[in-house]
């Protein structure tokens, strides 16, 4: 019975995400709002319209082989099987040896799906230049870091619930908050281990970039090119660290296709969120989830018949994880669509922030080419917004900047004439 429960909690998961899938791929037959039909030409959004119907068609298929799977994992046992074949080893030992085994089965799996998504669509609508020899050192790479960090994440919780008990629920949040914050810090040093980042050359751009960050009062310690057309011709920038440890990485891509404005503009939004404190913002939130997700892991590890009914004599700390995200799903779901509908709120702001600095127009059009380039949705179902997008729609976006340029346009006028008010009265005094 128990078994019966977790598999129809796992379907019952799946379920959703694919009604919430197939509302979203309906919705391609409604009408592009107007301040997003210039994204496309009339070729480019048959393009577009391509990409996505062949890309949901994939995803079902890879969606299907997952499901099938893992259900073939949970019903015959194969997680307590694999553990009780290292029963000689440590705990430790043990641990390590499921994390390897299941990352590397999980990686058997997907590799064929990433390898035809990169190889065969991506490369089909041009927005694949990877090579194969990177794909695969990629696979590897990706392997190894997810080994390593699932295996300190379940080694750290095994620690600390066996030496605290309950009180590790606190324990584990405040950890994984030091970790997230860690993670902040070294992005870039660990996406060296996929890129090569090389100091930004002299020129107009960094002129401006840093005159920008002087403006706003943010220290940077340097500015970085990703040599991400090694492997898409998409773009993307992102300002990392914190403090004066900040680092300000630019996509060779965006180098490329974009004008000084238009990149001064996409981190004149950036500089916008640090202006605003968002991460810090985001600080508490991040707290009551994880507090939440680890007191519900208190629970499911004091529950013996979740893991006899699998096949182990008792409580297991991996196999405890995995059925913590099958159990928790609606909890986790709408702590998900909270955090997403906190972070397009933030997102606002950020655009309002480049907009009121004079780049408004440069950013409606950055954001264009970003969309554009990338064959992204520009018309998302509601329900699938609501859930998953941590940034409001493009045409969301361009309403929300156009409207602050509008203010700040009917602003002018009223400002000079009360300039113009002052002077006349000043001149009667006189």
């Amino acid at each position: 019975m128990v078994k019966l429960m977790i598999v129809l909690l796992y379907l019952s998961k799946k379920g959703f995400d694919a009604v919430i899938d197939y509302l979203d791929s309906q919705y391609l037959k409604k009408e592009l709002p107007a301040n997003v039909r210039d994204v496309y030409n009339e070729e480019e959004y048959e393009k577009w319209i391509a990409y996505e119907r062949e890309g949901g068609k994939f995803e079902t298929i890879s969606d299907i082989v997952e499901i099938t799977f893992n259900l073939f994992l949970l019903v015959s046992n194969a997680y307590a099987w694999v553990f009780n074949r290292f029963a000689g080893m440590n705990v430790f030992a043990k641990y390590l040896a499921l994390v390897v085994v299941f990352s590397l089965a999980s990686s058997i799996i997907g590799i064929p799906f990433d390898y035809y998504d990169t190889f065969v669509l991506e490369e089909k609508y041009g927005l694949n230049t990877s090579t194969r020899k990177t794909f695969w050192l990629d696979a590897v790479k990706n392997l190894g870091i997810g080994v390593a960090l699932a295996y300190i994440v379940v080694v750290v919780i095994m620690v600390l619930f066996d030496l605290f008990g309950n009180a590790a629920i606190l324990l584990c949040s405040l950890v994984m908050m030091g970790f997230i914050t860690l993670l902040a810090l070294v992005i870039v040093p660990l996406m060296r281990i996929f890129n090569k980042f090389q100091p930004l050359e002299d020129g107009e751009l960094k002129d401006s970039l840093l005159t920008l960050c002087d403006k706003n009062g943010i220290r940077v310690r340097k500015i970085v090119v990703r040599d991400a057309s090694r492997r898409t011709t998409t773009a993307n920038a992102f300002c990392a660290g914190f403090g004066s440890m900040k680092t300000i990485s630019l996509d060779d891509n965006l180098l490329n296709e974009y004008s000084t404005e238009e990149i001064t503009a996409v981190f004149a939004h950036e500089f916008g969120h640090a202006k605003y404190h968002h991460t810090a913002k985001s600080l508490p939130f991040t707290i009551i989830n994880l507090l939440i997700i680890f007191s519900s892991l208190a629970i499911v590890l004091n529950i013996p018949q979740l893991y006899t009914a699998f096949g182990f004599d008792g409580m297991n700390y991996y196999f405890g994880t995995a059925l913590l995200g099958v159990i928790l799903w609606p909890v986790t779901t709408v702590l998900e669509a909270v955090s997403n509908r906190m972070s397009r709120g933030h997102e606002y702001q950020a655009d309002a922030f480049a907009a009121k600095s004079g780049y408004g127009q440069a950013l409606i059009a950055a954001l264009k080419k970003l969309t554009k380039e990338s064959l992204s949705d520009i018309n998302p179902h509601p329900a699938e917004v609501a859930l998953h997008y941590s940034h409001p729609t493009l045409s969301q976006r361009i309403s929300a900047i156009e409207k602050i340029d509008s203010e700040m346009s009917a602003n002018i006028p009223a400002n000079q004439e009360q300039h113009t008010e002052k002077q006349e009265k000043e001149g009667e005094k006189e």
